[in-house]
């Protein structure tokens, strides 16, 4: 696209105004093109009108903390250094996975939903424990059901999982993908943290070459932002097409990232152990100690994402206990870390009465759960007393199981190397050592 005719404010507010950055996916809408096996040319220059939310009068864009501003802001300025953070602070990780959701992409799809809990686990161990934001970027092309979905940044692991259930591998067919589009959106829309202090790593995965689109989402354009944004796109190419490698190779020396090439399925493989059906057990018996007070809407939210942690495998469990063990427990004394809740912790202005007895007094009558409507106050209190209870039994339980399956593991089975969760690992530890986190 030739952009010159565009002004800055222009072009702002035309890639700005694409999403919207919540904590929810925010789906790039697509244009009808050909259907696939034959993809149209690149699509001509657009005039200014032609851009979504675009209006004639020059916008005025929103103010933005120092090094962060628009994509358009992005292209043309470097960077500031933000204030480091305090000394003896917990070190912070920021952790972007682009991920090519086309149909081929299919088995690592799916094992990245089990794996997603593994990888934020051994994060996790790092010492001193590291606080972990992690986002993802879903892309396809132009022409498919959707060119990119987003999750915004977030330490909410559990709302993260139950998101990337709901990707499927689907679309494409004509090789080169929309991966400047997934690539830029990542740099520049997610909500990166402008401390210099933090680790700000992006990993592409995918198994096709960028496509030529629209000249504001090339893929070298976005690879220098990154660069001056100070964050590392560590690449891994499934599959052994040489053209991907090309540019996968470009962006990770570019902003001193990593470059590994894996089985186009992702190389996970689920172990099994004698403690899987016990755990699996133990945890949907767990999931189902919930009670939420609050809005309709919030509470029917906290108990899909409740649903969304019953129905884990036990290798995810497992390593779902791990992560929240580690995270939760950071910085405080021994019994403490390990009496710490693995219960989702409530969103979007819902109350975990299990958690929160004491918001019961403020909950009018249409806010509370399903369980305590009807009931007198006495009899509300002593049903969320023993539900509490009851959870908290449990949760020692699936705490010992998952760690009784870990120490199994230690034993019986070896780390597989070339896998993906692996290799994204290997990245980070190396990375991580950079800011103070040792593994």
């Amino acid at each position: 696209m030739n952009l010159k005719p565009l002004s800055r404010a222009v072009l702002t507010a035309a890639l700005a105004t694409g999403l919207s950055a919540t904590s929810a996916w925010a789906v790039t809408p697509t244009y009808p093109v050909t259907p696939y096996p034959s993809r149209p040319p690149v699509k001509p220059p657009l005039a200014p009108r032609e851009f979504p939310a675009t209006k004639a009068e020059p916008a005025k864009p929103t103010p933005a903390p120092a090094g962060q501003g628009t994509p358009a802001q992005a292209q043309g300025s470097q960077v500031q250094d933000a204030q480091v953070q305090p000394q003896g602070a917990q070190p912070e990780i920021e952790v972007a996975f682009v991920l090519d959701t086309t149909g081929s992409m299919g088995g690592l799809l799916e094992g990245a939903k089990q794996k997603i809990f593994s990888i934020a686990s051994r994060i996790a161990k790092g010492k001193p424990t590291p606080h972990l934001k992690v986002a993802l970027v879903a892309y396809r092309d132009n022409g498919d059901a959707y060119v990119t979905k987003r999750f915004e940044l977030s330490d909410d692991m559990d709302s993260m999982f139950a998101e990337l259930r709901k990707l499927d591998a689907n679309g494409g067919g004509d090789f080169p993908e929309h991966v400047g589009r997934g690539l830029g959106e990542a740099v520049s829309l997610l909500k990166w943290s402008q401390n210099r202090e933090v680790m700000k790593v992006i990993f592409l995965v995918g198994d096709a070459p960028p496509a030529e689109r629209e000249a504001a989402w090339d893929f070298k354009l976005w690879s220098k932002r990154a660069k001056e944004r100070h964050i590392v796109v560590n690449t891994v190419r499934c599959g052994a097409d040489t053209s991907t490698e090309e540019s996968w190779r470009y962006v990770a020396k570019l902003t001193d990232g990593t470059f590994d090439s894996i089985d186009a399925s992702g190389g996970m493989v689920a172990v099994a152990t004698p403690y899987d059906a016990e755990l699996s057990r133990v945890n949907a018996e767990l999931a189902s100690k919930t009670l939420y007070g609050g809005r309709k809407e919030a509470r029917e939210m906290n108990l899909a994402r409740s649903e969304a942690t019953k129905g884990m495998a036990a290798e995810a469990v497992a390593d779902r206990i791990s992560y929240m063990k580690s995270s939760r427990g950071a910085g405080k004394s021994a019994p403490s870390a390990a009496a710490v809740s693995s219960a989702p912790v409530a969103v979007g202005g819902a109350v975990d009465l299990l958690e929160k007895p004491a918001a019961l007094d403020t909950l009018k009558d249409e806010e509370l759960p399903q369980e305590l409507k009807g009931l007198k106050k006495e009899e509300q209190a002593a049903k969320v007393k023993q539900l509490a209870a009851e959870r908290k039994v449990l949760e020692e339980k699936v705490a010992k199981l998952a760690t009784e399956r870990d120490q199994w593991l230690s034993k019986n089975a070896s780390t597989k190397e070339d896998a993906f969760d692996a290799n994204v690992m290997k990245s980070v530890k190396a990375q991580a050592a950079k800011f103070g986190v040792a593994y």
